[in-house]
């Protein structure tokens, strides 16, 4: 016998159904993150509203830090897009916890704040609102939860020194002998504010971090200086790959028929004097090859610059003895105004020589092509300051095909028709006999 639902139960089962309709309707749309449709299209980035506390503020018993903004900050990254990645806390006990709350977003240690200790946090450049319009300024906020906030910072640069130009967004950290860490970045230009902080010793560390992770990591760049808080001006941080292993050579390639190009698979440390008694260059045939000059590539690039003003010297004299118009030598100076304005300064170097893998050997005689040599080197320092022979064999390129034969477009090329200057044999009148 078929059973017929009664009217009151299918009533409930029909709003039942309507509102689980309506309650996935209502996660579906706090769930996205895209902004409502219609009205004019958003270009603006994030305005920083407010920060709490107050920078400067002492004797602070908040329990989070506040970062207020005028609309909805995305906090749909990943990785080092993710919010948190934006923010830094210092003195730091581990990844700080960050709580968004969409135009709001709270910052606080992974504890909570300590009694008596100056506080630094910062948000990085980089915040994006629901339309992806990106923050290009940070800030920061100071403030003490103890009555004082102590006077001293360890200001700086740091460099990629290999590369010989400075290393915007660093992560920094300084040390304390009890392992407290305080963490800064630098801005697009290098340069680096620590603290506040106490007097005391601290190891300094400049890290190239490529992959955002915040942390020291294999083949990165870094450099670390131990220091003493108060400095008496800022300190300058050379990153470079940095290990325990000593230089040998990668390859040796002949530039031309007396000269080598040396390339180690370390980079060598740029304070130590390279002799050429440190190599040895054998032919296939155990003659020993003379080697007359080592150059770094610094010093390589002094010496070109030194032949190039030799040469314009000279070819100045030459216009001056010829009787020409001499052309006034440019003034170092500040580089000269574009559009009004003052040109930017050139960036920052390093003020000591950068690393380098490579040097270049000039030899006594020249090598020959398709020839087998033996190049072996002792006593160069790597930049961590380790050494240990090394030896490379190579070969020198094989002499150059020959070119294919010209052709000669001037010769003569047979005529396509009859000669038509050809004169004809004279007719002979009738009755006349031949010649003899």
């Amino acid at each position: 016998m078929e059973h017929t639902p009664r009217p009151a139960a299918r009533a409930l089962r029909g709003t039942v159904r309507h509102r689980l309709i309506a309650l996935v309707a209502v996660l579906t749309a706090c769930a996205s993150a895209a902004p409502p449709p219609g009205g004019p299209e958003d270009k603006e980035p994030p305005k920083l509203v407010r920060i709490t506390p107050d920078t400067s503020a002492v004797n602070v018993r908040e329990k989070v830090v506040t970062f207020q903004f005028d609309e909805t900050i995305n906090d749909r990254g990943t990785g080092p897009q993710e919010v948190g990645a934006y923010f830094l806390v210092s003195p730091s006990d581990g990844e700080p916890n960050i709580s968004w709350h969409r135009s709001r977003i709270e910052v606080r240690p992974r504890g909570q704040f300590r009694p008596n200790t100056a506080y630094t946090v910062t948000m990085l450049p980089g915040l994006t609102d629901l339309h992806t319009n990106k923050m290009k300024t940070g800030a920061q906020v100071v403030f003490s939860t103890g009555p004082v906030i102590p006077p001293y910072y360890i200001n700086g640069i740091a460099f990629d020194w290999a590369g010989e130009r400075p290393a915007p967004f660093a992560y920094m950290e300084a040390l304390t002998p009890d392992s407290v860490r305080y963490l800064a970045q630098t801005d697009s230009i290098g340069k680096f504010t620590i603290g506040p902080l106490v007097q005391g010793t601290y190891l300094v560390r400049a890290i190239i971090d490529a992959n955002s992770n915040r942390a020291l990591d294999r083949n990165e760049l870094f450099d670390s200086l131990r220091v003493a808080v108060p400095l008496p001006g800022p300190i300058e941080l050379l990153a470079a790959a940095r290990d325990t292993l000593p230089a040998r050579i990668s390859t040796v390639e002949r530039t031309d028929s007396v000269t080598l190009t040396v390339t180690f698979d370390r980079v060598l440390d740029p304070a130590q004097t390279i002799d050429v008694s440190a190599f040895r260059l054998v032919a296939a045939d155990s003659s020993v090859v003379p080697i007359t000059r080592v150059s770094t590539p610094r010093g390589l690039k002094l010496e070109q610059d030194s032949a190039a003003k030799v040469s314009a010297d000279s070819a100045r004299r030459a216009d001056s003895v010829a009787g020409k118009k001499l052309v006034p030598l440019p003034v170092p100076g500040p580089p000269p105004a574009v559009g009004g304005k003052p040109a930017p300064a050139p960036p920052p170097k390093p003020s000591r020589p950068p690393p380098f893998p490579t040097v270049t050997l000039r030899v006594g005689r020249a090598l020959g092509n398709n020839q087998d040599f033996r190049l072996s080197v002792k006593g160069l320092r790597s930049l961590s300051g380790f050494t240990q022979p090394s030896e490379r064999r190579f070969t020198t390129p094989k002499p150059p095909p020959p070119p294919p034969p010209r052709k000669d477009s001037t010769a003569a090329k047979p005529s396509a028709r009859a000669d038509s200057t050809t004169v004809a044999p004279p007719t002979r009148p009738p009755g006349t006999p031949p010649p003899r």
